[in-house]
């Protein structure tokens, strides 16, 4: 004979007993306990996303690779979707095969660790049976102290403005820049622009497309951590 009951953790941490009497109704009984540890979860971080290629011909394909840690030590898994084409491959590394269409397709990883805590990140492809323009790198500067880079991008505060200049390798054609965000506001256009955090604490993305006079398109990304106090020294 047995019985069993569910015991829902507490909000609090800490070292729980739970202890279980048996009787048999002629006085006789027996105790048993055991100790469970109630721990807070903390999410993992994606530190970085790499692709071996910035831009892949038509049906062509590259490899895709996601650097995750977790404070906890929890194993993840990693769950990838694209915007098109197909991908192969599970774990921390996949094989993208890009479709027949030429354009900008943009690459997912969402990593959890199974106590429901997740991170996610984004990178983009270029498909073009040309080379697109070559984005060297993008420069992030501010005439204040509330900007840190860090690994996974830049640390700001609310409200606060950064310059985003867009680098170029060297080219004879003319270059068309589009830039967007999902937050935050944007100004300024060409290959520098201003971008002001917004008035709250978020993840943001900023990402510039670059389009040359063929049509041939690469896009690149950079993520900001927006820091909920504006005041504070980030050292």
């Amino acid at each position: 004979n047995g019985a069993a009951v569910n015991w829902s953790a507490p909000e609090s941490e800490g070292i729980y007993n739970i202890t279980v009497e048996v009787t048999d109704g002629n006085g006789g009984e027996v105790t048993d306990s055991i100790t469970i540890t109630v721990r807070a979860n903390h999410p993992p971080t994606i530190t970085s996303i790499i692709a071996d290629k910035d831009w892949v011909t038509p049906s062509g394909s590259c490899h895709i690779r996601c650097n995750a840690e977790d404070p906890d030590g929890d194993e993840l898994s990693y769950e990838w979707s694209a915007s098109g084409g197909d991908i192969s491959g599970t774990g921390s590394a996949m094989t993208w095969t890009a479709p027949e269409a030429v354009g900008i397709y943009t690459i997912t990883v969402v990593v959890t660790d199974g106590y429901g805590g997740e991170d996610t990140r984004t990178l983009t492809v270029s498909v073009s049976p040309n080379p697109p323009p070559i984005i060297e790198n993008l420069i992030v500067t501010a005439t204040h102290k509330y900007l840190k880079e860090y690994s996974g991008g830049y640390k700001i505060g609310r409200k606060t403005s950064c310059d985003i200049e867009c680098v170029v390798q060297d080219t004879s054609g003319e270059l068309v820049y589009g830039w967007s965000c999902d937050d935050g506001e944007i100004s300024g256009e060409g290959s520098m622009i201003t971008w002001t955090a917004p008035d709250r604490a978020v993840e943001v993305t900023v990402t510039v497309t670059v389009s040359d006079a063929t049509g041939n398109m690469v896009s690149k990304s950079i993520v900001f951590k927006v820091v909920a106090c504006s005041t504070c020294t980030f050292g």
